[in-house]
């Protein structure tokens, strides 16, 4: 992997340093997009054989390292505001597109846009087959990650897995459940099963259709115009990043895997900080709280960050929320580096 070769030392982090909403153009031009251009990046082989796309960002002198594990339907291509925040921070940076979405292989032919996975471990193998290709590279004094929605689930399951791989596990919006009507999400699981069988090749599943343009005003994921228009616009400009609703196989495989992140929650003994958004309407809060409360219960390391007001995806919501979350995760990477 190669270093970023006009990195200077970074100074120390300054939350204000966030604060660019108001010229995200401009910073896009000046800083951030110079920065993505200077990326490593290549392909290695998941679960499978899948070719699966991978991008870093490395300097010399850094000793720690967070892996990004994004979420359903996202691209390493849409978090490159993220890359750069956490580089300014001291870290060497990590992340992968999932198999099925990105620039990785895709599960379905057509249509190209469905979110799918045959089962959801493939996810969780393709994270420690990443992890070994990174270790392999290089070794670290410390290693964290950083996960969203479905890649919370990814890395809660692979940190139970492999208890001693990462020092802090950061996530915002873990998916630990779903918002759904309370009876629908009883029968979902059986429903999406049984529809999965006979669907070859696989289909949208119950209610699911084809990626499709959200006007900001009617989105659920950010308050953030100029964030939601940079990364709506990105999907026009690239529309083979573009993922619409799960089959009827990935509810099934998402659900269940939701499930077995709250039944090992008293187990898994990686320290953990949850960052909810007070205005979720994606994924199911009361289940972060419960797997909060069940490794509190457990004596297990847990930390607990409420954004009042914020949205789904907080680290694209407004510069008032992105500061206070990289603030609180900046704290808790450095808390466990003191450990």
């Amino acid at each position: 992997m190669t270093d970023l070769a006009d990195s200077q030392d970074q100074p120390a982090f300054d939350a204000h340093s966030l604060a660019r909403e108001a010229v995200l153009s401009d910073a896009f031009k000046h800083q951030i997009t110079p920065f993505w251009q200077q990326r490593e990046q290549g392909y290695f082989h998941g679960e499978g054989g899948l070719r699966l796309h991978w991008c870093s960002f490395t300097h010399p002198q850094n000793t720690r390292a967070v892996v990004v594990v994004n979420g359903r339907i996202e691209s390493v291509m849409k978090y490159q505001e993220i890359f750069y925040d956490l580089f300014q921070m001291g870290y060497d940076v990590y992340s992968f597109d999932h198999r099925g979405q990105g620039l990785s292989e895709r599960l379905v032919i057509k249509p190209r846009d469905l979110g799918h996975v045959e089962r959801f471990d493939d996810y969780i193998t393709d994270l420690a087959t990443f992890m070994q290709f990174i270790a392999a590279h290089r070794q670290y004094d410390q290693t964290f990650m950083l996960a969203h929605s479905m890649g919370g689930a990814i890395a809660t399951l692979y940190a139970h897995q492999f208890p001693h791989a990462i020092d802090g596990l950061a996530m915002t919006a873990p998916m630990f459940g779903v918002q759904v009507n309370p009876w629908l999400g009883r029968i979902a699981p059986w429903l999406c099963r049984s529809l999965a069988r006979y669907q070859h090749p696989p289909r949208f599943g119950p209610g699911q259709v084809g990626y499709r343009h959200v006007p900001f005003e009617q989105n659920r994921l950010t308050h953030s115009r100029a964030r939601y228009a940079w990364f709506r616009q990105l999907y026009i400009n690239q529309p083979q990043l573009q993922i619409g609703g799960p089959s009827a196989r990935w509810i099934a495989e998402g659900m269940g895997a939701a499930q077995h992140c709250l039944a090992i929650a008293p187990q898994l003994a990686t320290p953990i900080l949850i960052c909810q958004a007070g205005g979720e309407q994606i994924v199911s809060n009361p289940a972060m709280a419960e797997f909060h409360f069940l490794r509190r219960q457990a004596n297990q390391p847990s930390q607990w960050q409420f954004f009042q007001g914020a949205r789904h995806e907080i680290l694209f919501e407004t510069d008032t929320h992105r500061q206070a979350a990289f603030t609180a995760i900046d704290d808790f990477f450095q808390t466990q580096c003191q450990r």
